[in-house]
């Protein structure tokens, strides 16, 4: 009786553990099979994804480009009341109040959202702000976050980043557009369009690659003083809109659309010699001064001592050779020639100076609107003016360092040499250049990098306390 009572026990036991193996088996093939249709899914979503067009993604109800992290974000949330006015006592540390724990700021979080449009968009995040990104959807968009107290700002750029797409309940936006072109122009216009649209939008920014003419005029209309949404802009090159109330100038920054690298000066060997004592590596148009550049380079004594590597034609991208020979020339020379393009304001000012090669650019204001325009002369008068509207003469110094071209290296004293005539000018500048101590050039180097890099936390600040003021009513004391 007791075998048959064991024996019955044993078939039950065997008979649960069979049982349950075979429920762990069949939920396990089903969750393998699921995660394969969901995979299989996805790859058809990001093949269908990169076959359409920007406008066939915008029409496209399914396509959401923000991932379901995101879908929190589409509900409406309440208004964030302006904090009480915010202060920084500055640390007797070399740190930034924007980042110290110990920094005086709301408890309320602001957060502001910065759609990037164009190529500058990658030098605002990662080169001005320091913030990362983190690719999503093999490069369709990427997303990133950074802190400066009391502002979040989320970053969104890639080709995936579309007017219908984005997050409808932001309350604080920047748009980061391009407007050289007629073209790009068109292109920015639907999302400013955007804007009325945005049920919970309470704060609007520009930051615009400008026409190389400074004709930004088209801008305007979306100004909140002329009726429209956005409380500031930020312009690149000398535009007379340029009021420092509702347009800020903005530095061109370095060619991110070519990959142009992120430097960490910590890593430049400054105080070793360089192979060259300077380059020029660029496209030579016609009836330019850059010909001129090439009649006095192949004239001068100094001719054997620099790198030259023109080319007739202009290349819109790069090779990752022709990129390393670029910055190999930059990180081996002690001077970088920076004749005038479109404009006088070109990439290789900055890039030249992340490496601390010198730029020397030619001072001449090129055709079109760029120049101090109404806004510009009346804040730098009432900046020169004593108590009773008089000038001071003391101060009209400062009013020169105002003047284009290049406005904003001029104002926070850029370590550069500008020159009017490369013909008649190059060959002193060569000739002293040669006179010049190794030790000299090394000291020029590191002030070179040193300045550039107290130069973009300058834009940081301004950018944030702009925005603090502008969106916040916040003022930093």
């Amino acid at each position: 009786m007791i075998s048959w009572y064991r024996l019955s026990f044993r078939k039950v036991a065997y008979s649960i553990l069979s049982l349950y193996l075979v429920v762990t088996c069949y939920t396990g093939f089903h969750l393998l099979t699921r995660r394969l249709q969901i995979r299989a899914q996805d790859k058809e979503l990001l093949e269908r994804i990169k076959s359409l067009s920007l406008s066939e993604m915008a029409d496209d109800p399914e396509w959401n480009p923000w991932g379901e992290e995101f879908e929190s974000e589409q509900g409406p949330r309440l208004h964030h009341a302006p904090p009480p006015l915010w202060s920084v006592e500055r640390p007797v540390a070399k740190r930034s109040p924007l980042d110290s724990k110990d920094a005086n700021t709301s408890s309320q979080e602001l957060v502001v959202e910065i759609w990037g449009k164009a190529a500058i968009g990658l030098y605002l995040w990662e080169h001005i702000l320091g913030g990362l990104l983190e690719s999503r959807m093999n490069g369709v968009w990427s997303y990133g976050e950074r802190t400066l107290r009391p502002i979040t700002f989320r970053f969104r750029t890639g080709p995936g980043v579309v007017p219908s797409k984005v997050p409808r309940f932001a309350e604080n936006v920047v748009l980061v557009l391009n407007g050289r072109s007629p073209a790009q122009v068109e292109a920015s216009r639907p999302w400013l369009d955007l804007l009325p649209s945005l049920p919970m939008l309470r704060n609007a920014a520009v930051l615009m690659l400008g026409n190389e003419r400074c004709d930004n005029s088209w801008l305007l209309q979306y100004m909140s003083h002329q009726g429209g949404r956005v409380k500031v802009a930020f312009l690149v090159y000398d535009s007379p809109l340029v009021d420092n109330e509702h347009f800020f100038q903005w530095p061109l920054g370095v060619a991110t659309y070519r990959q142009f690298p992120l430097i960490d000066s910590s890593d430049l060997p400054l105080y070793q010699k360089r192979h060259y004592m300077y380059n020029f590596m660029g496209t030579v148009h016609p009836n330019s001064t850059r010909q001129d550049l090439m009649k006095a380079l192949n004239t001068s004594s100094f001719r054997n001592k620099g790198y030259v590597k023109p080319r007739m034609e202009w290349m819109p991208q790069e090779t990752e050779d022709t990129r390393n020979a670029f910055t190999e020339a930059l990180a081996q020379s002690d001077l970088t020639l920076n004749p005038v393009g479109f404009n006088t304001e070109c990439y290789r000012i900055y890039e030249a100076l992340s490496f601390g090669s010198v730029p020397v650019i030619e001072d001449v204001m090129t055709p079109g609107y760029c120049g101090n325009g109404p806004g510009m002369n009346n804040s730098l008068r009432h900046s020169i003016s004593r108590p009773d509207g008089s000038l001071d003469k003391r101060n009209l110094t400062a009013y020169k360092h105002y003047s284009p071209p290049l406005r904003l290296l001029k104002e926070f004293g850029a370590p550069v040499i500008y020159i009017k005539n490369w013909l008649t000018d190059l060959e002193p500048l060569l000739k002293k250049e040669a006179e010049m101590s190794d030790y000299d050039r090394s000291k020029r180097r590191a002030n070179a990098v040193k300045w550039y890099n107290k130069f973009k936390v300058a834009m940081r600040d301004r950018f944030h306390e702009v925005l603090l003021k502008k969106f916040f009513n916040i003022q930093r004391r």
